[in-house]
């Protein structure tokens, strides 16, 4: 938590005369935590929920997810707020909530809720919700659908409009950075550290990778596709490792610019993947596209660059460069390295790619498309 300590004697309450000497030690202990929950308040309003006394316990679950951690790893569950279960289990096309526990309205409450459920709710499988009831909280998980081929239940949320159920989902989108979203399209994005707020978004970011990774695809395909990339580079976000990702124009093969890495031979195509399974959506289909899911997470999990092209092809992984200056791969640096890798490969926008991604170990993230 933040504090500010201010030592000005205009800040010492009460009149003069009846203070005596000044401590010289006195202060006034301001929290940005009385801040956040009052724009956490005025949100719930606008939400329909601002009746329900919960603006303090929602304020703690933000910035308790906002760098959770269970045994020292980062855990990202989704949450969700409502004082309806089945309008949200409807929505959200939540299924088989299981209720862990209930408590009153107090962070104590969202604490042991998050300790208890949160990590249950890893990947796509589980989400928590936390149910306003009138002994105060009842909290628990709800089944999801992990495939990629599915709408998120925050998807579900955007495009729900103006439903009359009233709930608030949270999500962690980067270290310190969560989104808090309610029906009808309202949305807030809250930075807790010392990040600007004008700097670029994590779903921004990812949302201009998929459109790089698109381009080239014709409709319907490519809303699809679009979607599928999406959901699976939000995935890969949430790991501690770094990325970067480089994007070829259609029909684009290997560079000059690659000295090293895994370049397939046969690039796989997504797209036809993707468009089987809308075609005929069959087990065999859904668990092919899944399952290269899981491989696109792999390959962005290792070093180097992770190659595809605008046309939704995967071409490679583990993919270094020539560095102008140095004309050599250092394929054992990280960090600066890898924000220097990134700037190279936005030199080449343009030119021989389209895009390039870069996310750092610290969760840093950056797009660059033509």
């Amino acid at each position: 938590m933040l504090f500010l300590a201010s030592d000005d004697e205009s800040n010492v309450p009460g009149p003069r005369t009846n203070l005596g000497p000044v401590d010289p030690g006195a202060s006034t202990v301001l929290s940005f935590r009385h801040l956040l929950s009052e724009a956490i308040s005025s949100f719930l309003t606008e939400a329909g929920l601002g009746s329900a006394q919960v603006g303090e316990p929602l304020s703690e679950l933000l910035v308790t997810l906002s760098r959770y951690r269970e045994e020292g790893e980062p855990l990202f569950p989704v949450a969700f707020l409502g004082d309806d279960l089945d309008g949200m289990m409807r929505v959200l096309n939540g299924k088989d909530p299981v209720v862990v526990g209930t408590g009153p309205r107090t962070r104590e409450t969202v604490q042991r809720a998050l300790k208890q459920c949160a990590p249950l709710g890893q990947g796509r499988w589980w989400s928590l919700y936390l149910l306003l009831v009138p002994e105060g909280f009842r909290y628990g998980i709800f089944r999801t659908e992990p495939s990629p081929l599915v709408e998120t239940p925050l998807e579900r949320m955007r495009r729900a409009g103006d439903d009359a159920s009233r709930m608030v989902g949270v999500l962690q989108l980067a270290e310190n950075v969560v989104e808090l979203r309610a029906l009808g399209g309202l949305t807030r994005h809250v930075f807790l550290s010392g990040a600007r707020a004008e700097n670029l978004l994590p779903t921004v970011a990812m949302d201009e990778l998929a459109l790089g990774l698109t381009a080239d695809v014709r409709e319907p395909a490519r809303g699809l596709t679009r979607d599928f990339y999406r959901r699976v580079l939000f995935e890969a976000m949430q790991s501690s490792h770094g990325t970067l990702v480089a994007v070829l124009p259609k029909g684009g093969s290997a560079l000059p610019l690659f000295v090293d890495g895994v370049l397939l031979d046969t690039p796989i195509d997504m797209v036809a993947r993707v468009m089987r399974h809308h075609e005929a959506p069959e087990v065999e289909s859904a668990s092919a596209v899944s399952a290269m899911a899981q491989l696109l997470r792999g390959m962005m999990a290792t070093d180097g660059i992770t190659v595809l092209r605008s046309d939704g092809f995967i071409l490679g992984y583990n993919v270094f460069i020539r560095h102008p200056e140095t004309l050599s791969r250092e394929a054992a640096r990280v960090g600066g390295a890898r924000r220097r890798t990134y700037e190279v490969l936005c030199g080449w926008v343009g030119r021989e790619l389209t895009t390039a991604f870069f996310r750092s170990q610290d969760g840093a993230i950056a797009c660059c498309r033509d």
